[in-house]
């Protein structure tokens, strides 16, 4: 009896019995029962068994296909249907479409699908019915296998072998059953869901797009995933208990072939279905896109919502990718994962480009409409275009612009766009012109929202691309666990060998991403704050008038005029007013910048500023004594504090506190300059051969150290 298996029946004794055949009453016949027909009728009887048990699910799921098939619509229809109706009855009669749900829970435009799980979730019946099926073929199959291990493996008692191939024919009966069943229902459910269907007849077309309904497709991908999960886990379990013992003979036959295939279907299938419906929801997202709030109390600081959206979309598939268990999902979802994020002018994806285009061209950046541009002559398009490509020309239509008083650059900023990529679309998408009744002032403010929207937009991809490495890195983790590696640092191959591509690639990304912010930050101060251009040094904008201060400025002087010119409101009113009372200083003021992006601005002006008084310094045109050096270094000093102000005001509005070093840094080749000017003799810096230190980008060269001594008359 200790061999008999848990919750089965006794196998029945071998010895002869009476059966009464049912055609003739009179005749008996004896019937020997030999352990191979107890032991087939076994396994029908677990066969029975698991029958028994999915009749249930299964039964209810041919009454919806039955339902569907009369109503002429697909399976998907009538469970939607269901969920809306329980949604009313939980709301108390009021109905939130869809749009409604998913723009509460983290989503825009109908992007997320947390939103209908807040009330009622859609039914998976074609999953349930697989785990229902694959389950209790686990539960039958587990104690079966229990059973059999724990006979002893004895040649020479026979009982024993008999019992163990007993135990293991029932096994694979109930193994091939579940199998049938399980790929039956799996052929079902591409047939019944609406969503399937549509995805994959699209055409990526743009009418298309407007129509199809992007919540029931992810729905249909979610059962889909979790199916392929569901089989993923049986099969190996199949591979570990019912093969346990027949490992090597897997050319007589394959236990899962059927459950595999449909695994290796379901998973090609919902790899293709995963980017086509990623591509449409971010299509949707960028017809959809605008300027969001970043931090709740903080109405100015705004980021384009495609970067929120692309970034709640990749989570999404990866997660649910991960959750197939399959490598060719993941890598498919990964590989458009990192396209979407690429920076690549070219675009990641065959519908308009990924969000690096996006940012490029301004989308979601202003609410705002495109305002019409003017009817324009001939001429005054080639004059439009002469005044952004030629310096010279453009001072000249600057000044007849004077003329006329359209002077828009009294706010603080070109007329022209900024000079690199991103600006020129931006500002033609938002226009120059005005529509009766507005002021150039508001279209300008216009461009600059958009402009800084735009900023913050490129700050938060960075961040984004660094969360998603984040994500595949658990991932490739967790497969190495699987794997049985311990050191994280080996070399992988397969699976985990693609993730860590993924993992490499996105944090290459976020690391683009960290370069463009700083180029389009240097250009946006370079266009807001003044050119290098000798042309455009009119002391207009504030960085021009530093230049103009500075080559001005005397700094031979003697102790009264020192005292003149130090004065504290002088150098307030030329020097720090001007900067004070600049376009960017007004903007981070009223809190549009994410701190991190401030911090990139007043590095910017940092360099910029530094370069232009070290610039001067270099041309040898100016003479210090002792007096100048002192008020140069008072200078230096109060643009210092200026710009680590910009920083730590911005940090007050809630954001996380920034280190300024990075300002001070830029500071750190002018405050060698100035600390060689209030040398008392040359001897100090003979001594070390004019070296500061090795690297030359925050030290004095040779040449440099020597030509700043030059400047002192007294040396």
């Amino acid at each position: 009896k200790s061999l008999l298996p848990p919750s089965s029946i006794p196998p029945t004794p071998i010895h002869h019995v009476r059966h009464h055949d049912g055609d003739s009453e009179d005749e008996e016949n004896d019937v020997e029962v030999t352990f191979t027909s107890i032991s087939h009728t076994y396994a029908q009887y677990q066969r029975r068994c698991l029958r028994t048990r999915s009749k249930q699910v299964i039964s209810n799921l041919v009454d919806l296909r039955r339902l569907a098939q009369s109503q002429k619509c697909f399976v998907s229809d009538i469970l939607e249907v269901e969920r809306r109706r329980q949604q009313l009855e939980l709301t108390g009669g009021t109905f939130f479409d869809d749009d409604d749900i998913n723009g509460e829970h983290g989503g825009h435009g109908g992007l997320g699908g947390d939103g209908a799980d807040a009330g009622t979730q859609r039914e998976q019946p074609h999953a349930q019915t697989i785990t229902v099926i694959l389950g209790e073929a686990s539960s039958l199959i587990q104690p079966l296998a229990a059973w059999r291990d724990a006979i002893p493996h004895d040649a020479e008692i026979t009982d024993c072998s008999m019992l163990r191939k007993m135990c293991q024919e029932a096994m694979d009966i109930l193994d091939l059953e579940s199998q049938s069943l399980a790929v039956m229902v799996g052929t079902w459910f591409g047939q019944d869901q609406r969503g399937i269907s549509a995805l994959e007849h699209d055409n990526h077309s743009e009418n298309t797009q407007e129509n199809v309904d992007l919540l029931s497709m992810e729905a249909a991908l979610e059962e889909m995933a979790f199916m392929c999960q569901v089989i993923s886990r049986y099969c190996v379990f199949s591979q570990q208990i019912i093969v346990k013992n027949n490992a090597t003979t897997t050319t007589d036959r394959n236990y899962n072939s059927n459950l595999q295939n449909l695994l290796t279907e379901q998973s090609l299938h919902y790899s293709t279905l995963e980017t086509r419906l990623a591509t449409m929801q971010f299509s949707q997202a960028l017809s959809l896109a605008s300027p969001q709030l970043i931090e709740l109390g903080r109405q100015n600081l705004k980021v384009p919502s495609i970067v929120e959206d692309a970034h709640y979309l990749c989570v999404r598939a990866i997660e649910r990718a991960a959750g197939t268990r399959s490598e060719r999902a993941v890598w498919t979802v990964g590989h458009w994962v990192c396209e979407i994020w690429g920076v690549d002018e070219s675009g990641g994806i065959d519908s308009g480009g990924g969000v690096f285009r996006a940012l490029m061209e301004g989308v979601g950046c202003t609410s705002e409409k495109p305002i019409e541009m003017p009817q324009q002559n001939e001429s005054d398009r080639l004059g439009a275009m002469s005044k952004l490509e030629n310096s010279f020309a453009a001072a000249l239509l600057e000044s007849m612009d004077d003329d006329i008083g359209h002077d828009v650059s009294a706010v603080g900023v070109g007329r022209g766009p900024p000079s690199e990529g991103m600006s020129s679309a931006l500002w033609e998408k938002i226009g120059v012109g005005g529509k009766f009744g507005e002021t150039q002032e508001k279209i300008m403010q216009i461009k600059i929202d958009a402009e800084l929207c735009a900023l913050n937009g490129i700050y938060a991809a960075g961040n984004a691309c660094s969360a998603l490495s984040g994500l595949f890195a658990e991932l490739v983790e967790e497969c190495l666990q699987d794997e049985g590696v311990a050191d994280s640092s080996v070399r992988t191959t397969g699976k985990s060998s693609m993730l860590a591509f993924a993992r490499d690639e996105l944090a290459s990304h976020s690391r683009s991403y960290e370069r463009l912010l700083k180029q389009r930050v240097r250009s946006l101060i370079t266009d807001w704050c003044g050119a290098d251009d000798v042309f455009d040094c009119d002391g207009r904008l504030c960085l021009q008038n530093l230049r103009l201060f500075i080559e001005n400025e005397e700094y031979n002087l003697d102790s009264a005029s020192f005292k003149t010119q130090e004065s504290e409101e002088r150098l307030e009113v030329e020097i720090i007013g001007p900067v004070r009372t600049s376009q960017i200083f007004i903007e981070v003021g009223q809190d549009k910048c994410d701190a991190a992006v401030t911090l990139q601005m007043a590095e910017a002006m940092s360099w910029k500023s530094t370069e232009i008084i070290l610039d001067l310094l270099f041309r040898g045109d100016k003479a210090f004594n002792d007096w100048g050096a002192m008020l140069l270094s008072k200078q230096v000093r109060m643009l210092q504090n200026l710009y680590c102000g910009l920083v730590l005001d911005s940090t007050k509005a809630g954001a996380t506190p920034i280190n300024t070093a990075s300002i001070l840094k830029q500071f750190q080749r002018i405050n060698q300059a100035v600390s060689i000017l209030q040398l008392e003799k040359p001897s100090d810096w003979l001594a070390f051969s004019y070296q500061v230190g090795e690297s030359y980008d925050t030290n004095l060269t040779v040449e440099e150290i020597q030509k700043v001594m030059r400047l002192r008359v007294d040396f």
